[in-house]
C-alpha cells in the first residue's frame, strides 16, 4: 500500500543520478585545476559544495505525520490500523507527556531518548516501563521521547509516525497541552481524531480552532465511529454534516476558508481487518482511502516540493558552473590580456575582503535586539514561578510546583530555539544576499553577461566535513529529520542551516527542563520543611537561570564564529577558483594546439552544464497526458 511514496521514491532516485552526472561533469571540468582537498576526495568549490548539500538533503528526507485528538477518540487503534501492526507504547499516560516516534527498520527494535542526551536500546516490550506513570512517575527518568521501528512498507521511504497522547485527560495540564501542540508546528501533515457519536462538544472544537490556527500544511480531518454508526447510512451522513458543519464554523472563526474533507473510519474495523488480513473488510473500514489520500499528499505535495526545490537548486548550480565556463572562455579568447586582468582581480579580491566583512558586521547589528528578545523569552517564567512559588502552602504543592514548572521551561526553551533560528536565517540571507551581488559584480567585470551566482543559505554556510558527518549520522540511525518541537529540535525558518552544521541553539527546551528536574525537583523530594524547600528551591532557580542565559550566549557566539568563517571560507574559494582559472589559462597559453583545444572544450562544457540543468527538470517533471 506504499505505491504512491514508491513513486516519490524513483523520482528522487532519477534526480539523484541526474546529480551524479553533474558531478562527473564538473569534476572533469576541474581537471588540473588543484581545487580536491587533500586527502577527502572533496572540493571546496561553491558548486560542489552546493552539489553535495542537495544530495545530502535528498537522500535524508523525512515526512512527518502527527496523530492528535483528544483522550478515548481511537488515535492509537487507527495508527496501529495504518501501520498494520501493534505498536506496544502507543499507550502513554499523559502524565508522562513522552510522544511516540514510529519510523521504518527491517527489524522491531525501540530507543529511549533522556534529557540529558543519552539513549537506551531495548526490546519493544520494555517500552513501558520508561513512558507509563506506573513505572516513571512524573517522568522522573527525564524520558523525553520514545521511537520504535517497525517493519512496516508504508514507512520504508522515510515516513515517520508521531503520537500523542490525549490532550484533555484530567491529570494533563496546560502546559503539557500546550508542548503537545507544539508538534503542530513540525509535521509534514497532522491526522485529527475526532469521535462521534457523541457529539462533538465545546472543548472538542477548541482544540479544532488551535489546529486549524496553526495553520497545518495538511490537515486530514478523522471522524472515528462505533461500527454501529459507521455502517448505518442514515446516521453516518447526519454525523458527517453536523461535524463538517462545526468544522466549517471553527475554521472560519480562525479566518481559513476553503473546502473541508472528513474522512469517516471505523478504526476499530481497520484494526481487525488488519488482524485478519481481510482486504474487503480493509477497505469498508475508511482507513484505506484515509492512508492512500495520506500517501498521495505526501508524495504529491510535501515530497514533490523537495524534489522541485532540489531542482531548482541544481539549475542554479548549473548557472554558476556557466558562470565559471564563460570565465574560461573570455581568459582564453584574450590570454595577451592576463596581466591585466589578474592585476584587476587582485584589487577586486581585497574589496571583497573589505565588503564581506562588512556585510557581516551590518547583519550582525541585527543580532543584539534578537539576543535580548530570546533571553527575555527564557527567563520569563521564572518571574512568575519565583511569584507562585511564594504562595504554596504543602510540600505536594511545591512537589507539583516543580513538576509543572520543568515542563513550563521546556516549552519556553523550544519556543526561544525556533525564534532564534528564524531571527538569525534572516540575518544569514542579508549576508547571502549581499555576498551573490559582489561575487556576481566581479564575475561580470571578467565577463560581461555571466549567469548570476545564486548561494543557497545552506550552501553559504556548510562544510564538506559537515556534509559527511550528516551523511555518516544519516546511514547509522536514518532519522536525520527534523527532531520535532518536543524533542527541543530548531525548527522552522533556519532549519536549513541547523540542518548544513552550524550549530545554532542546542536543546534549549531539554536543558531548561532537565536542569529545573534535577536540580529542582530531587531537592524537594528530599526535604520535610516547607520553608526550608522554598529557599532551597528559590536558590536552584536562580542557578538555572544563569545557567541558561551562560549557555544561550555561548551558542550564539558560536553561530556567529560560524558565519564568520563561512563567509570567509567562501570568499577564499572564490579567490581560489579564479586564480586556478588564470594559472591554467597562463600554462596552456604558450602552446596554441592547446590553447584551441580548451576552447572547444568551454563550449562542450557549456552544452554539458546545461544538459545536467535540463536532466535535473526531467527528473521531476509532470507526465505528458497523450492526447488524441
Amino acid at each position: 500500500m506504499a505505491e504512491f511514496l514508491d513513486s516519490f521514491d524513483f523520482e528522487r532516485s532519477s534526480l539523484l543520478t541526474a546529480l551524479d552526472h553533474f558531478e562527473t561533469v564538473w569534476a572533469r571540468f576541474q581537471e588540473r585545476r588543484a581545487l580536491d582537498l587533500e586527502d577527502s576526495g572533496l572540493s571546496d568549490s561553491l558548486i560542489a559544495g552546493e552539489l553535495a548539500l542537495v544530495r545530502s538533503e535528498l537522500e535524508t528526507t523525512q515526512f512527518t505525520v502527527g496523530l492528535f485528538g483528544l483522550i478515548k477518540r481511537g488515535k492509537s487503534t487507527l495508527l496501529n490500523a495504518l501501520i498494520g501492526r501493534e505498536v506496544s507504547a502507543m499507550h502513554v499516560t499523559p502524565e508522562t507527556a513522552v510522544p511516540v516516534y514510529v519510523s521504518y527498520a527491517q527489524e522491531p527494535e525501540a530507543q529511549v531518548h533522556f534529557a540529558d542526551g543519552n539513549t537506551k536500546y531495548l526490546a519493544v516490550e520494555e517500552v513501558p516501563n520508561f513512558t507509563s506513570q506506573k513505572h516513571n512517575a512524573n517522568n522522573h527518568l527525564g524520558v523525553t521521547y520514545v521511537e520504535q521501528r517497525v517493519p512496516v512498507g508504508f514507512l520504508r521511504h522515510g515516513t515517520r509516525l508521531i503520537d500523542t497522547p490525549g490532550l484533555d485527560d484530567a491529570e494533563a495540564d496546560d502546559v503539557y497541552t500546550e508542548r503537545t501542540m507544539q508538534e503542530l508546528d513540525v509535521v509534514d501533515a497532522g491526522i485529527v481524531v475526532f469521535l462521534s457519536p457523541p457529539t462533538v462538544g465545546a472543548t472538542e472544537m477548541g482544540f479544532l480552532g488551535d489546529v486549524v490556527s496553526r495553520d497545518l500544511k495538511k490537515t486530514f480531518l478523522v471522524c472515528n465511529m462505533y461500527p454501529q454508526h459507521f455502517h448505518d447510512p442514515d446516521t453516518r451522513r447526519e454525523v458527517l454534516n453536523y461535524v463538517g458543519g462545526r468544522i466549517v464554523e471553527a475554521s472560519r472563526r480562525a479566518g481559513k476558508d476553503g473546502a473541508v474533507r472528513v474522512y469517516p473510519v471505523c478504526a476499530l474495523e481497520a484494526w481487525e481487518a488488519r488482524l485478519e488480513d481481510d482486504i474487503d473488510k480493509w477497505k469498508r473500514s475508511g482507513a484505506d482511502r484515509l492512508l492512500r489520500d495520506l500517501e498521495l499528499y505526501l508524495s504529491g505535495s510535501a515530497g514533490r516540493q523537495v524534489l522541485l526545490d532540489s531542482a531548482e537548486r541544481v539549475e542554479k548550480a548549473a548557472e554558476m558552473a556557466k558562470a565559471e565556463v564563460r570565465v574560461r572562455q573570455a581568459l582564453l579568447d584574450d590570454h595577451a590580456e592576463l596581466e591585466t586582468y589578474r592585476a584587476r582581480v587582485d584589487d577586486e579580491v581585497r574589496e571583497l575582503e573589505r565588503q564581506f566583512d562588512q556585510a557581516v558586521e551590518a547583519a550582525l547589528s541585527d543580532l543584539s535586539p534578537l539576543k535580548m528578545r530570546i533571553r527575555s523569552l527564557l527567563l520569563s517564567p521564572f518571574k512568575q514561578a519565583r511569584e507562585r512559588l511564594e504562595g504554596l502552602d504543602s510540600m505536594q504543592e511545591v512537589e507539583d510546583f516543580a513538576t509543572k514548572f520543568r515542563r513550563e521551561m521546556e516549552v519556553s526553551g523550544e519556543l526561544a530555539s525556533r525564534q532564534f533560528s528564524d531571527g538569525f536565517a534572516r540575518l544569514v540571507r542579508k549576508v547571502q544576499e549581499h555576498l551573490e551581488d559582489r561575487l556576481n559584480a566581479v564575475m561580470s567585470d571578467l565577463s560581461p553577461n555571466v549567469p548570476d551566482l545564486r548561494l543557497s543559505t545552506g550552501g553559504l554556510l556548510i562544510t564538506q566535513d559537515q556534509i559527511r558527518s550528516l551523511q555518516k549520522a544519516h546511514d547509522r540511525s536514518k532519522q536525520s529529520g527534523r527532531a520535532g518541537a518536543v524533542a527541543g529540535g530548531v525548527a522552522g525558518g533556519g532549519a536549513a542551516v541547523a540542518a548544513a552544521g552550524a550549530t545554532l541553539l542546542g536543546p534549549l527546551g531539554l536543558l531548561a527542563g532537565a536542569l529545573v528536574g534535577w536540580k529542582v525537583t530531587s531537592l524537594v523530594a528530599g526535604q520535610r520543611n516547607l520553608d526550608r524547600a522554598k529557599e532551597t528551591v528559590l536558590e536552584r532557580l536562580d542557578e538555572v537561570s544563569q545557567r541558561l542565559v551562560s549557555d544561550f550566549d555561548a551558542q550564539v557566539a558560536r553561530a556567529v564564529e560560524t558565519l564568520r568563517n563561512a563567509v570567509q571560507r567562501r570568499r577564499r574559494a572564490f579567490a581560489s577558483d579564479l586564480y586556478q582559472q588564470f594559472d591554467l589559462v597562463q600554462r596552456i597559453s604558450e602552446e596554441p594546439e592547446l590553447l584551441e583545444s580548451y576552447q572547444r572544450d568551454a563550449e562542450r562544457f557549456l552544452t554539458a552544464f546545461d544538459a545536467c540543468a535540463a536532466r535535473a527538470r526531467r527528473a521531476v517533471s509532470e507526465p505528458e497526458v497523450a492526447t488524441a
